[in-house]
């Protein structure tokens, strides 16, 4: 185990971009919510009770929010994201345990929302209705530090990033699927699309099925050819 959190920085140097898969205008409607996911403008109360609009980031993980592997479950666990200043690699590694740092989530703007990040201590119960205004996408290294973080601010362990890399790559894997199925489908029905993609996966294929296989990092191509082929095939 190590004894220090770790960080997107490189020999020092911040490299912001990699802890996202998409912001602004690049977030896919089509791609399932997913652990890391950001989104605006949820009306929610605070300590006070005073109820405004926050930001906020889905910390639970992607199988346990879901209830049929399309369906999110009645409720969803995510933590309030607020402005928060540039954190150094050592405030990263060092301190603010309670926080999933997010810079430049915002990078077109030089204003103080430019950089923030979710806070482990303001914890929030939402329905799948509210999560309607997505702002951001983790990509996995952002995944598995804000998995590194929240378990370590609920336990003070440390677990390493890659160790939840070997576990939740193959859901990261699904969504990517799942997201090019609806894309290429676009039928209309997104929830139709997405079923449909979920139950081409989970179905045999020779002893196993594609989601089982996924589960191989080797085998990732593989599934990613097939189902292309299966695409082609319905078209």
């Amino acid at each position: 185990m190590s004894s220090s959190l770790e960080s997107p920085h490189q020999e020092g140097v911040p490299d912001w971009d990699a802890l996202y898969r998409a912001r602004g205008t690049e977030v896919s409607t089509t791609r399932p919510i997913f652990t890391g996911d950001v989104f605006a403008g949820i009306a929610l109360p605070g300590s006070t009770g005073k109820v405004k609009n926050r930001n906020v980031i889905v910390i639970q993980h992607p199988c346990s929010m879901r209830i049929n592997g399309v369906d999110l479950a009645w409720q969803v666990l995510v933590a309030e994201v607020t402005n928060r200043k540039e954190l150094s690699e050592e405030d990263w590694t060092t301190g603010n345990f309670n926080l999933m740092p997010l810079p430049a989530l915002r990078p077109d703007t030089e204003s103080q929302a430019r950089h923030q990040a979710g806070n482990f201590d303001n914890l929030y119960m939402v329905s799948p209705d509210q999560l309607a205004s997505r702002i951001a996408s983790l990509s996995p290294l952002g995944v598995n530090l804000l998995l590194q973080r929240w378990v370590h601010f609920s336990s003070r362990v440390i677990v390493p990033s890659f160790d939840f890399h070997k576990q939740s790559v193959s859901y990261y894997e699904e969504a990517d699927l799942v997201e090019e199925w609806c894309d290429e489908m676009d039928s209309g029905d997104q929830r139709a699309d997405t079923e449909e993609c979920v139950n081409w996966l989970r179905k045999d294929n020779g002893g196993r099925s594609y989601q089982e296989m996924l589960k191989d990092v080797q085998a990732h191509s593989v599934v990613r050819k097939a189902m292309r082929a299966e695409l082609k095939a319905r078209r």
